[in-house]
Formats: C-alpha cells, sequence, structure tokens
C-alpha cells in the first residue's frame, strides 16, 4: 500500500510528522509542497497525507493553493493531519470545505499539539513541555498510521459557534497574511548569511546588499524570523526578547525551497 505524504513546515514540525508517519507506513513517500507545487503532483498511491500546520485556526494560503492543484480523479483515500501550538479552532472544517470545493473528499482528520512558534504572541515553550509534546507526537502518529493503512474513516465533527468565531477571525486575518511582512526587519546583527532568504517557502525574501528585503507576498509562517542563525531579524517590536524555535531534529537546509548549492 503506497502512501504519498505532502507537508508544509517552516519551523520543522511538519516535517517532523510526515517523517515519522512515513516510517511508520509501508512504501510511503514525502514531499515538500513549496518544492513540488508548482510541477506535476505525484498522486499515483492508495493514500495520500497532506500535514500542516495552523495559522489563525486555519490553514496556510499555501496548502489552499496546493489543495487547488490536485486532480480529484486521481485520490483514493485522503487524510488531513494538523499540527497546533495553542488552539486548531476550525482548522479541519475549513480544510475539509477546500476539499469539497475541490471535488475531493477528506477521509480522517488528525490534529496534534506541538511545540508553538507564533513569536509574534509568546516565545518559545520551556523545554520540558516541548519535550513532553515531542513524546506524545510520537503515540499520536503511531495511531494514525493504524488508522491510514486501514484506510479507516474518521469524519470531521462540525463545530459550534466558538468554531464559527474563529473561523471568522481566520478569513479576516488571511487576506492580510502578504503584506504583514512589512514588520519584519533585520538589525545589526545580520552577517548577510543569507538563511532567511533559501527558508522562505515562497521566495518572498531577496538579499540587498547583503541584508534581506521583504517583497509583500508572505506566507507569515516566521521561517526567516525563527531561523535566523543570529536572532537578527525581529516582527516590530513583538518579537524583542522572546526565546525562538525551531524543532531540534530539523536542520534549515532541509527546509530550503531550492536544494542547490547547500
Amino acid at each position: 500500500m503506497k502512501t504519498n505524504l505532502f507537508y508544509f513546515s517552516a519551523t520543522g514540525n511538519s516535517l517532523i510528522l510526515a517523517r515519522d508517519l512515513a516510517a511508520a507506513l509501508p512504501e510511503a513517500q514525502t514531499y515538500s509542497i513549496p518544492q513540488v507545487i508548482h510541477g506535476e503532483l505525484d498522486l499515483d498511491a492508495d493514500n495520500i497525507g497532506l500535514i500542516f500546520p495552523v495559522f489563525y485556526s486555519g490553514l496556510p494560503r499555501i496548502v489552499i493553493e496546493f489543495i487547488r492543484k490536485l486532480d480529484p480523479t486521481k485520490i483514493k483515500y485522503l487524510f488531513v493531519v494538523c499540527n497546533y501550538g495553542g488552539f486548531a479552532g476550525s482548522t479541519l472544517q475549513e480544510t475539509q470545505e477546500q476539499l469539497q470545493a475541490a471535488g475531493i473528499m477528506m477521509n480522517a482528520g488528525y490534529q496534534v499539539n506541538m511545540p508553538g512558534n507564533y513569536i509574534v504572541k509568546y516565545g518559545a515553550f520551556k523545554q520540558d513541555k516541548q519535550d513532553k509534546l515531542f513524546r506524545s507526537e510520537k503515540e499520536t502518529v503511531r495511531q494514525i498510521a493504524e488508522d491510514v493503512k486501514a484506510q479507516k474513516s474518521r469524519p470531521v465533527r462540525q463545530g459550534g459557534l466558538l468554531n464559527k468565531v474563529t473561523k471568522s477571525i481566520y478569513h479576516s486575518n488571511l487576506k492580510k497574511f502578504p503584506t504583514l511582512d512589512k514588520n519584519f526587519s533585520a538589525g545589526d546583527k545580520c552577517n548577510g548569511c543569507g538563511i532567511c532568504e533559501r527558508v522562505c517557502p515562497v521566495e518572498n525574501i531577496r538579499m540587498a546588499d547583503s541584508r534581506p528585503e521583504w517583497k509583500g507576498n508572505c506566507e507569515h509562517c516566521l521561517a526567516c524570523l525563527q531561523w535566523c542563525p543570529s536572532e537578527a531579524i525581529e516582527y516590530s517590536n513583538k518579537s524583542v526578547g522572546r526565546k525562538r524555535y525551531h524543532h531540534p531534529d530539523v536542520k534549515a537546509s532541509e527546509l530550503f525551497l531550492s536544494k542547490e548549492s547547500e
């Protein structure tokens, strides 16, 4: 039974989920959504998995774009795994609606609590909390893998009033994401290494005179800030003094959009 896992990851959490699922499933392959979204998609599999982080209680713009590129005639069984640091909100319901609009059935949906990375609101979790979530992720992945091997149906429950509220907040913020990069700046600690440019999943950063410039098409994933090795990038004054986060078992180079010249 072949499984193709398509993931979007900014700080490594979704990449780890994809890897762990691939290790627990026979004939599983992983694909980075930013790397394959503009090419021909390999949907020749018994199972298709979508793995991504929760953004404002919804799914990232790049995942919405990816869903719209899927060929519904080639999909036999599709499952979704979203990871969240604070609150998953209406993410699975929103994803199901996006898939339905594309003519695709979402056979199963899962939420996995991982260390949060939204430094606009908070810094990295304490290490003991991170370790607890990492251990829990391994067990949750094992359970998901068993469901997928059996192609189990796991319907998404329709949310109540709270989900309606979070859905409204999500949609009002989603359209703002592209220009939120106006809040980024690189301070004197910037050494011009260019990691921020290479880790950006939508090529929204270019280096000019060895300094990053943001181009107004931001995914709002915060990868540039979280992976900066000198912690030179800030998000207005909201990230100042806050501890950065990326998954300890992932390297920045593993998330580069281009694999050339690593």
